[in-house]
């Protein structure tokens, strides 16, 4: 199974919202850049999803970019 990337995560608050989002949907995925402390980190963080889930986690984020 190969990782594939979907997105570049504004913060860590933002990939961890989307990771719920998508394992609410069955859909596996993995941050990077991600520091483990109190608070979120400041910088971004990319989110990786396998790429047979690739092409539904694009409609996830679609939908949940119209919620917006």
């Amino acid at each position: 199974m190969k990782l594939k990337r979907l997105t570049n995560c504004g913060n860590g608050f933002e990939a961890i919202l989307l990771q719920r989002e998508l394992e609410n949907e069955g859909i596996p995925s993995t941050i990077k850049n991600e520091v483990t402390s109190a608070y979120p980190p400041m910088g971004g963080c990319v989110m990786f999803v396998y790429d047979y889930d690739y092409d539904k986690a694009v409609m996830v984020m679609t939908h949940l970019a119209g919620e917006a």
